[in-house]
Parts: structure tokens; C-alpha cells; sequence
């Protein structure tokens, strides 16, 4: 089958110059993020953009050096600026009790050309008389181009992460969020007449070097490939159906998908539907359906396959999504296992599904929330599924609480990602991105067999379907267990092989999987070994495509 595809707009963070409105989470009681006053840089019109509030003027306040001369500045007093933190979807503290936060003691990576928030966090001194106080962030590129971006904030006590009115904010465009980029704040009074007793030198963070240091983004190339795959479902009744792939909800799960995961990129593509014809019984028949089309399109191995079907019913197979495994190890052997599939329902349900399966895919398992999540992980570290620290939407330009929001590999809502889901998925997505044509060094590589060897796998739903295929691939770290594939040759020999055996996530299916032996045209029948029971597989029913290892480019 020929690979059909529509292209979308890539997801690239709408143009920001300055954030001056954001609109907030639900919050506790003594947290206000609905909004804030004042100016963040030059104006920006945020109207056009994906999840935009609205066209935003912060005109009043702003500067920059590349404008009118800056009038005559007076040095604030009575407070200062304690620490500072980047936010590209999780905070990362750049700044710390005055002084620089360096590379070594980053919570998280900072990649280029990915919208950033930066955050300014003040503590006043012992009687401090509450007034306008301008914050000033001095950028320097390294081509020696420097900004000076202003923001004026009525301050009247200590700042307070949760309230955008209580702390200076900046926003760093896509397009000059490049290594080597620096910056430095200084305070400064905006009412003249503040002017007599000023001290002889503005409040300067950080304060320990006494010179600007490094934003610290990282020369990155951290790309997600996915093509999502609609089915158009007949089950021979009265379901007929076809999912929305609406150009809002394709932009939707490229927003979802980019604000939450570690990228400075997003290859998103909508395949050419699929005609389904018979009865579902579980997600495990799409998804070994994709994982054989995956191949039969020679799809390279950093690809993700997402399948969006709607059912006529809030779940299949008491699921709302199923991945096809959680892979050990980003290796081009467990390509096969980069697939999913999820329902068509409400636009933000699915994204949000199309996001969680996703992130089994990339190796995560469930984090513990209302506690129907089957198989957690046991080392995520915040009690209820919470997220853990303040994040931001690089698209929407949203704050999500630390606690109202939960990681999204939870079944609790609103979702996010905190700083360890997101270092969980980074390594993945830095190695898979080297694989791309694209990646620095790489050229235009033709891998003719990125693989190291073949499989048979089986998905054996609860309810008793089985599906068979053959795949390039290996079996990455998992160890066989209990269960056995006999194989009966053509000239009598019988072969048998202990399987590896996987509950599938979100659902009481099972994969099992063996290597295929050479010669696998030469095998004429097949059975599953199982607690003393022999289970005769039709050896004509099994999909054939692990002699198809080319990968179109």
C-alpha cells in the first residue's frame, strides 16, 4: 500500500515577543493565576496563534534598546531579586539565592527554539514602601545583539510564585531561544520622585558574578515524528462512523503533544483513512493492524502510529486507549511497539488520550491517581499523581497548578507533565531523533535494515481474539517466561521457543513474542504452549512483514 499522506502545520510555537495575559488553572484558595498588569517587552498580537487569548498590547512600560534612547533611570531600593527560573513547560531554577544556576544543577534541559518564560522572583527588605517598581531583562545574543525588555509591577509584597502580578515575567521568542544566549535583571524606580537618596547602583541579578550569565539553552534537536491513522468503523450494525480529524482537533493533539513533551520540533502527519469493516473487540486488533502497516509503508523507525477510531461508546474493551507495549529501550529493534490507537470522543478527551498513549510508546508506565491505573510506576515521586511544581504552556501560554494538575500518564484531570515526567521521556526523544535525516551529521542516511532480527507476535485479547504478524525487530530486555510457541516444519521437525509475555497497558490483553526462527516460510503450523494446554494457531491467518525492512525517507 502506497503511504498517503495529508500534511498539517507542523507545531511551532505561535510568535512571542512578550506575555502580558495569561489565563491561570483552578488554583487553592490563596492562588491567584488568572492575570497580571503591566508590560513584558514590545507589542504582540497573539490573536492568530493555537490556543491564543486574544490580541495583547504591552506597549505601556515596555522599551528596548533597539527603540527610543532609555530615559534617565533611578537605582530601586528596598528589594531585590532572589531567584529566577526558565519555564519551557517545567520550571528550571537559572538563578538562586543571587547567584547563577549552572549546567550541573539544572533540574531539567532547556532546548533551543522553544517559546520560554522567564520568571523573576523579588524579596523586599525591612520597610519597603510599596510603589512601581520597573524589572529590566538584558539580553545578549551571541552575535553581540542585545534587548532590554521592561516591566513595571505594583509591588506591595514579597513575591509569590502562583500570582503573575507578584513576580516579574518575560517571555523569549522561539526564534532567539539559541545557545549562548544571556541575560542579566536590574531594578529600577518608576516614579521620579524617588529619585533623591537612590542608591548609586540598581538591585543587578545575579549579584554573585556581577556580570550577565548564560539563559543555558542547550543545542538541541529533539524531534517527535507521529502519523496518526483515522479508521472509518462499519461493525455490520449501526455503527458508522468516522473520527474527527477536524483541522482544530489535529491542532489540538499537535499543541497537546508539544507543550507536554521535551521537543524544539514535531513532525505530525494524518494519514489517509482506513477502512474498517468488522467488529472491534479491543484495541489490540488496531494496533497489531498498524504495527504490520507501519512496515508495509517502510515507515523509519523513529516514527510513532497513532490509530483514532469511534466506536459508537465510551470504550473498547474497557479501554479508552491502548498502547502496543511499553518499550525497555529506545532501540530501532522495538520499533514495532511504537504504536497506539485511542477513541474519537470529545477533541480534548482524546488529545489528552492521544498524549497519554503516546507516552506508553515512549517507554512511561502509569502514575497512581484515583487508583485504577493498572501497573504504576513505583518510583514517581509525588503523592496523587500531582505534578509537582508550577508548569507553563508554550502554546496557550497557561500556568499549571502543582497540585490541581496530574501527570498525564495518570486517569485523574487536568493533565500536565512535571519535571520527572519529563526527564523520563527525554531520553527517548533525543535518541530517536538521531536517527532522523535531519539530525546534525547524519546527512540523508539510507538504512536499508535497521534491524537486528525478526518476530512473531501475538495479541490475545481478554475476551479471546487472536492476531498474529511477523515483524523486524528484537526482543530489547525482556526476559521469556512460562509460555511457548511450538512451530511444526515441513518436514516433520517441531520446534518450540519460550515466549516473552506482556500485559498491555490500560487492559487485561496480552502480547506474546518470540524470534522467528530462519526459515519461517518453511513452517507449516503453530501453536501457543500454556499451563499444559496447546493452543493451535492458523498458521495461514498470520500476517506476514518481517521480510519488509527497507525504510522510505
Amino acid at each position: 500500500m502506497r503511504l498517503l499522506r495529508r500534511p498539517f502545520t507542523v507545531v511551532a510555537p505561535c510568535t512571542l515577543v512578550a506575555l502580558a495575559t495569561m489565563t491561570g488553572c483552578p488554583a487553592d484558595d490563596d492562588t491567584d493565576v488568572s492575570g497580571t498588569a503591566g508590560s513584558t517587552g514590545t507589542p504582540v498580537d497573539t490573536s492568530g496563534g493555537p490556543g491564543s487569548t486574544g490580541a495583547v498590547d504591552t506597549t505601556e512600560g515596555a522599551s528596548s534598546t533597539t527603540g527610543d534612547p532609555m530615559p534617565a533611570m533611578i537605582p530601586a531600593r528596598g528589594l531585590h531579586i532572589d531567584w529566577v527560573e526558565a519555564n519551557q513547560g517545567v520550571g528550571v531554577p537559572i538563578g538562586q539565592d543571587g547567584a547563577w544556576v549552572g549546567p550541573q544543577a539544572r533540574l531539567a534541559r532547556l532546548l533551543q527554539h522553544r517559546i520560554t518564560l522567564l520568571r523573576a522572583f523579588w524579596t523586599l527588605e525591612p520597610g519597603f514602601e510599596p510603589r512601581e517598581i520597573e524589572g529590566h531583562l538584558l539580553l545578549e545574543w551571541p552575535d553581540g545583539t542585545t534587548e532590554r525588555l521592561v516591566q513595571t509591577k505594583m509591588i506591595d509584597d514579597d513575591a509569590f510564585i502562583g500570582d503573575l502580578s507578584r513576580v516579574f515575567f518575560w517571555g523569549i521568542e522561539a526564534e532567539k531561544a539559541v545557545p549562548g544566549l544571556t541575560y542579566a535583571i536590574e531594578l529600577y524606580e518608576h516614579d521620579p520622585a524617588y529619585a533623591d537618596g537612590a542608591p548609586a547602583e540598581a538591585p543587578y541579578f545575579p549579584s554573585v558574578e556581577g556580570e550577565p550569565v548564560l539563559v543555558g539553552i542547550e543545542d538541541s534537536y529533539q524531534l517527535l515524528k507521529v502519523t496518526v491513522v483515522p479508521f472509518n468503523y462499519d461493525d455490520g450494525g449501526s455503527c458508522v462512523t468516522e473520527p474527527d480529524t477536524s483541522a482544530e482537533t489535529m491542532q489540538l493533539f499537535q499543541d497537546q503533544m508539544f507543550m507536554m513533551n521535551p521537543l524544539d520540533r514535531l513532525d505530525f502527519t494524518l494519514h489517509e483513512p482506513v477502512d474498517w469493516n468488522t467488529p472491534l473487540e479491543n484495541f489490540g486488533q488496531l494496533n497489531s493492524y498498524l504495527s504490520d502497516l507501519r512496515f508495509e509503508e517502510g515507515a523509519p523507525p523513529e516514527m510513532y502510529y497513532y490509530g483514532l477510531v469511534d466506536v459508537c461508546s465510551g470504550g473498547l474493551g474497557d479501554a479508552g486507549g491502548q498502547a502496543f507495549g511499553i518499550p525497555s529501550d529506545p532501540t530501532m529493534d522495538l520499533a514495532y511497539q511504537r504504536v497506539s490507537s485511542g477513541l474519537s470522543l470529545d477533541p480534548d478527551w482524546s488529545a489528552e488520550t492521544f498524549v497519554h498513549e503516546v507516552g506508553h510508546t515512549q517507554g512511561r508506565y502509569h502514575v497512581a491517581c484515583n487508583g485504577e491505573e493498572g501497573g504504576p510506576d513505583p518510583t514517581y515521586p509525588n503523592q496523587g499523581g500531582d505534578v509537582g511544581e508550577w508548569g507553563f504552556g508554550v502554546i496557550d501560554f497557561g500556568l499549571r497548578h502543582p497540585t490541581v494538575h496530574k501527570d498525564y500518564m495518570t486517569y485523574c484531570h487536568p493533565v500536565w507533565v512535571g519535571t520527572w515526567g519529563w526527564n523520563k521521556v527525554q531520553p527517548f526523544v533525543e535518541t530517536l531523533s538521531q536517527w532522523d535525516a535531519g539530525f546534525p551529521g547524519n546527512g540523508a542516511p539510507g538504512i536499508e535494515d535497521p534491524y537486528s532480527g525478526s518476530l512473531l507476535v501475538g495479541t490475545i485479547g481478554a475476551q479471546g481474539s487472536e492476531d498474529w504478524i511477523t515483524v523486524p525487530g528484537g526482543l530489547g530486555r525482556d526476559v521469556p517466561g512460562d509460555v511457548a510457541i511450538e512451530l511444526g516444519f515441513g518436514d516433520g521437525r517441531i520446534e518450540r521457543r519460550p515466549a516473552v509475555v506482556r500485559t498491555l497497558a490500560d487492559t487485561a490483553d496480552r502480547q506474546i513474542v518470540i524470534p522467528l526462527p530462519d526459515g519461517f516460510d518453511r513452517v507449516t503450523s503453530l501453536a501457543r504452549v500454556e499451563d499444559g494446554q496447546r493452543v493451535a494457531i492458523d498458521r495461514a491467518r498470520v500476517r506476514e512483514r518481517h521480510t519488509q525492512r527497507r525504510v522510505q525517507r
